[in-house]
């Protein structure tokens, strides 16, 4: 059987990942987050903030294959904000101590 991989699988572009490793590389030197992972799909990839090893993901990058909304941060599976440039998203990762208030 024979299968078809014309989809391409949606990935973070060097540039992309510059950002957000600047924010995240000063967020983990004050100890406030631990880990990051990152994770690629057909119709996403998401890159994950984790505060604890043992823990499900703090904030979570999120890039859609569509064009509007491009991007999304999500705190515990809660929309954060949206925007299509990712360097709005990095200015709500900058503020100290971000909490999601229901």
């Amino acid at each position: 059987m024979k299968q078809n991989y014309s989809r391409k699988i949606v990935s973070f572009k060097k540039q992309e990942i510059n950002q957000i490793m600047e924010v995240y590389s000063k967020k983990i030197s004050i100890g406030e987050w631990k880990d990051y992972s990152i994770s690629f799909k057909n119709d996403h990839a998401i890159f994950s903030i984790h505060k604890s090893f043992k823990h499900a993901p703090s904030f979570q990058i999120k890039k859609n294959s569509n064009k509007k909304n491009y991007f999304s941060l999500l705190s515990q599976n809660n929309i954060v904000t949206t925007s299509c440039n990712l360097k709005n998203l990095i200015k709500h990762l900058k503020k100290p101590n971000l909490r999601l208030v229901k």
